[in-house]
């Protein structure tokens, strides 16, 4: 998890010392979990947990792979699914000078695996910041705002839609979301029993996978760096997805009426593991939830390993995945959020300009509002002197509600992750890959400094979706598949697939409806096309900034993608 990246500008104040943040408390982290790797398998293939929780290979090179590297034990964090998803196992070793990396990279290299990785420490994406003014901004009606209102008057949630919120728990209690907390139907409360046999016992309201117990209640959580408690940050984000509304308290999600599943994964020493994400991602594809949402993230490109595969058995199961695309200010990419098929959400401002340490770039998919956020905060647990005093110098917590602000991309993705639950509630029908392609199509255009996609238009994402097609990648059918990258700085990539030979016409429009280019116009082949725009039209000019359409029209069909140019 990725806590505070800006040193507090000023003193904080706890009774009567004065503590400047230059001499706030550090401590660093590992950045993996000692002994530990996980391995994403093929489906059927040869790793196997026994009884024992000893690790049993099926081949002679999976078995001197694991001799090798003492990796004796063996653990399923996700199992192999009806979709064609293989198993994800967590492998410990005994090894005194145990190489995760080195051992991870072994494994990629043998049959059978499709990817491996150290056991990642993620990091939480927000950033703490200035005091906040006592309103949700980014619900109002500015130019900068998500056009919550006129949404709302489309759609407001259905109780039978549920986000999950995977991140340091979510307080069960908390006057504005206990109303709208998930309760597994399933479930028999307190019996000591997996009644509806997914793996975990009286799991009523969700689960924590950090602890491994039944209790996603936060637990405070001290950041190293700053020694401030960062265990809100869960109930925070639930608050901004789905906090009940119209109830005439505190604050109002976006989903104000869907169901919020608590999934947490920071265990009792502050720790976010990736095999405890990867545990939360499973369990919320088991159930079939809406959307997830991940407000967290790493740099170590290895996680992607493991993270793609869990990401893609969820997006099987009709789950729509959310996640920060993080707080560094660069482009580079951060994993959940750059993995394929999930919507990596930048932050935006109330002044309707990217935030200054918002990520950018090739994986960012859309942005939202993500600075000076207003929301809910865990009260389920004392805060101790040091913490108070932060929250009321720097985010405007009055000591006594159970609300305050706060930045990150951590708090922008959420938006994003209601509007889901809004439009799985509008649209039940739509494909998990239908709702992603549309929530950013259906985004509002802006040349931002650097690309971040449109930013989040709550009303256009609820009104019918009539350019969405069907899911890509569909054996014997057209695809056509989004343009990447997009947005496009210099040049775009669209690829689709003919399911028999014959004309295509590919041609990129204007938003007004001027065309400006053709790719392609004549006999192709059967099978995946990929055709390159340099973003010049019929001239050989240098388009402007803005939206675009690709059009292509086949005796198969027809289907359209959008592309934003950005300068």
């Amino acid at each position: 998890m990725r806590l505070a990246t800006h040193v507090l500008a000023g003193m904080l104040c706890c009774s009567t010392a004065v503590l400047a943040a230059a001499h706030l408390p550090s401590a660093p982290r590992v950045p993996y979990e000692p002994g530990e790797i996980l391995v994403a398998m093929a489906p059927g293939a040869s790793l196997a947990q026994a009884p024992d929780g000893s690790a049993r290979a099926g081949s002679v090179a999976l078995a001197a792979t694991l001799a090798r590297f003492g990796l004796g034990h063996a653990t399923v964090l996700s199992a192999e699914t009806a979709t064609g998803q293989g198993e994800i196992v967590r492998l410990k070793s005994a090894l005194a000078g145990f190489d995760p990396v080195a051992a991870a990279a072994a494994m990629r290299a043998l049959p059978g695996v499709v990817g491996a990785s150290p056991n990642v420490h993620l990091q939480l994406n927000l950033v703490p910041t200035d005091p906040y003014l006592p309103y949700q901004w980014h619900l109002g009606t500015s130019a900068a705002a998500i056009h919550a209102q006129q949404g709302w008057d489309r759609q407001t949630g259905s109780p039978n839609v549920v986000v999950a919120i995977i991140d340091t728990g979510v307080d069960l209690t908390h006057a504005d979301l206990y109303q709208n907390i998930w309760t597994n139907p399933g479930e028999v409360d307190g019996n000591g029993i997996d009644d509806d046999h997914d793996g975990y016992a009286d799991d009523v309201h969700g689960w924590d996978f950090g602890d491994n117990d039944n209790d996603p209640d936060p637990d405070p959580m001290i950041d190293p760096s700053y020694g401030i408690d960062e265990g809100w940050h869960g109930t925070f984000v639930a608050g901004l997805a789905a906090g009940v509304g119209n109830n005439g308290i505190g604050i109002s999600g976006v989903a104000m009426n869907c169901k919020i599943m608590p999934l947490k994964i920071s265990d009792s020493y502050g720790n976010l593991l990736l095999s405890s994400a990867v545990s939360a991602i499973a369990y919320a594809a088991a159930h079939h939830v809406a959307a997830l949402n991940m407000s967290f993230g790493t740099t170590d490109p290895t996680a992607q390993y493991i993270f793609q595969p869990a990401v893609t058995a969820a997006t099987a199961a009709g789950v729509v995945c959310v996640a920060s695309a993080g707080n560094s200010g660069t482009d580079t990419p951060q994993y959940p959020a750059a993995c394929d098929s999930v919507i990596a959400v930048a932050s935006t401002n109330d002044a309707n300009v990217r935030s200054s340490w918002s990520n950018w770039g090739w994986y960012v998919d859309m942005a939202a509002p993500g600075e000076g956020m207003w929301s809910t905060i865990a009260r389920n647990y004392q805060y101790d002197d040091y913490s108070l005093a932060a929250f009321e110098q720097w985010w405007g917590f009055d000591g006594m509600h159970a609300y305050m602000e706060n930045d990150g991309t951590s708090f922008a993705a959420p938006l994003v992750t209601g509007a889901v639950g809004l439009m799985r509630s509008q649209f039940p029908t739509l494909t998990a890959k239908q709702v992603l392609k549309f929530i950013v199509a259906a985004g509002e255009v802006k040349a931002y400094d650097d690309p971040i996609g449109p930013k989040l238009d709550l009303d256009h994402t609820l009104i019918s979706p009539l350019a969405v097609g069907p899911d890509d990648g569909v054996a014997g059918a057209l695809a056509f598949a989004a343009p990447q990258p997009n947005p496009a700085v210099a040049r775009t990539t669209l690829r689709f697939t003919l399911p028999q030979a014959g004309r295509a016409r590919l041609s990129l429009y204007d938003a007004s409806g001027r065309r400006v280019a053709v790719l392609a116009d004549g006999a192709q082949g059967a099978g995946t096309h990929a055709l390159a725009w340099d973003l010049r039209d019929e001239a050989g000019r240098t388009v402007s900034p803005g939206l675009y359409f690709a059009h292509l029209e086949t005796p198969a069909g027809s289907r359209t993608q959008r592309v934003v140019v950005m300068p």
